[in-house]
Order: structure tokens, then sequence, then C-alpha cells
């Protein structure tokens, strides 16, 4: 079977996981063919170190030289380069957020819609092995209580703000199990952090069931976990860096690899083998919400 070849524009943080995990999980069905950062010269050093070859300018990245596109640039560019790919006919992989706002993502999904382009949002978390398994296990019960913390070692300040680029993965998972269409919402933060850096958010949904979420991005231990509890007391907990999941304290399972899990549902798609587990209007649900909750946050 034909490699699928692959470019990676953004290669810096998780740009170059993705690119290392091609390489090691997808060798056989994937050739890199180069990847793309904003400058030639970042470019030809990043390539050096991951031992891929690189592109020097965008306009090199044609369906001649290239059959798919992962965007992990930051979320302010990705309507434009999306929009530049998807024109063309090339499928993308866009990390999360889908694009900065709710106009954005609707342009890019009626684009790949007309040009018949597979397109898929790059929400890891959803394919963590522990998330994954939740859902199957709470599958006939209702989600009574959500809670989350969810923090960044990533200080400074930053154009998108810490809902939009850290609660967003909570909240996709929030969004999978209670939907958008919550009654209440109320958003804030400690006098010790910007805006940009802390927020607490606190829902209440028409069917009774209360989420709490809390994310920081600023100089302190990392810290990833859920806690949920069903309608039968069952109390849920999820380990996000271990893909830990416990019921009641029990270990239901723990490990796997969800960027792996990603890309591997990319490449189905490619080959027209999968559907998206992330589908496009639950990815433009995912920033309308935090659209909202930001707006509730500045009053």
């Amino acid at each position: 079977m034909k490699k699928i070849r692959v470019t990676v524009v953004g290669c810096k943080n998780m740009g170059s996981k993705h690119v290392k995990c091609l390489l090691d999980k997808f060798s056989g069905d994937v050739k890199i063919a180069g990847i793309l950062n904003s400058t030639p010269q970042s470019s030809a050093a990043k390539a050096e170190e991951l031992g891929v070859p690189y592109f020097e300018k965008l306009a090199d990245i044609n369906k001649r030289r290239v059959d798919a596109v992962i965007i992990a640039t930051p979320v302010e560019t990705h309507y434009e380069i999306a929009d530049y790919f998807v024109g063309r006919g090339l499928p993308c992989l866009i990390e999360k957020p889908f694009a900065a706002n709710e106009e954005e993502c609707l342009e890019l999904m009626k684009l790949a819609a007309a040009k018949g382009v597979p397109l898929l949002v790059g929400h890891t978390e959803n394919y963590n092995p522990a998330v994954m398994r939740l859902r199957k296990e709470l599958s006939g019960r209702r989600v009574m209580s959500i809670a989350a913390i969810r923090t960044s070692a990533n200080p400074g300040i930053k154009q998108t703000h810490v809902i939009s680029e850290l609660m967003i993965h909570d909240l996709a998972l929030v969004n999978s199990l209670l939907g958008g269409d919550f009654e209440t919402a109320a958003v804030t933060k400690s006098e010790n952090y910007r805006w940009d850096e802390h927020a607490v958010v606190e829902m209440r949904y028409w069917n009774k069931a209360i989420v709490r979420l809390e994310a920081v991005r600023a100089d302190v231990p990392i810290e990833r976990r859920m806690r949920i509890i069903d309608d039968g007391q069952n109390i849920w907990q999820i380990d996000f860096p271990e893909r830990q999941l416990l019921k009641n304290d029990e270990l239901i399972t723990e490990g796997g690899d969800s960027l792996a899990n990603e890309l591997g549902n990319f490449i189905g798609m490619l080959r027209g083998e999968q559907e998206p587990l992330v589908s496009l209007e639950e990815a433009f649900e995912n920033v309308r919400l935090c659209r909202v909750l930001e707006a509730v946050g500045r009053g």
C-alpha cells in the first residue's frame, strides 16, 4: 500500500510530537514529506533534529508533493493556513481549538464540504484510552457531576485565553457527555493570576448536572484529572497523563497512547476506512462553548 505523504506545519512542541509519533508508530503507513516553521532557518534546524525534510515556504506544499497536512500552529493562524490547504484539496488535521472563533470554524466546515476534503480537529484527550473507556462505561447512565483541574507550566502572556487553550480539553469531554446547552454559568479567577492564565468555570445543566472546571497556565505543578459521579453514585476518576481510569477507587484501565489513537483515526480517514471520532460539528461546539464562557468571565 502506498505511503501517505504528510507534512507538519508548526513543528515546535506539539508538531514535534506528531512527527515523532508518526515515525515511531506509523512508518509503514506514512512518509514525512517535510515540516515547515515560521522561518527557513527554524525549519532547517528542526528538520535536522528530527531527521526529516523541510519546506522553505507555504507555497512549496502542494498536492504534487504532499497528501495531507497537520497544522500545529497558534490558534490565530489556524483559519488562514487551513483555508489555504483545504482550498487546494489537501486534507488537514488541525490541532485544537478548531479556529479562533465560530465564524472561522463555519467557513472551514463549508469549504471542506464543498471540496470533499477530510478534516479532523485534534482533540487529543478525546482519544485518551481512559476517556474512550469511560464513554463506554457511562453508556445508558446519567452524569450528575463533573469536576476537573488542568494546569500547564507555561507562564507568559498569551493571545489565547486559558479557557480556549487549556480548559478546552476538559470542556470537550463535558460537551461530549452533557452537550453545550447549560442552564447557568459563572466564570471567576484568583486575584493571584492574570485574566488570561486562570479560570474557574461552574455550570449547571437543565438535567441538574453540575460542572466545575479549573484551568491554570502558570509556573505551577502539573495536575490533569477529572472526577465524574453518575446516577448510580459511581465515582469515576481520570488521571489524564497516566491514561488511567478508576471506578470507585478500582483501577479499570491505564496506559495507552492518545496521540497515536488520534493519528490512527486521521490515517483511517485518509484511506476512507474510518469516520472522525470528533466530528467537525462537535469541534465547532467546543469553540463556541469556550467563547461563551470567556464572555461570561469578562462580564
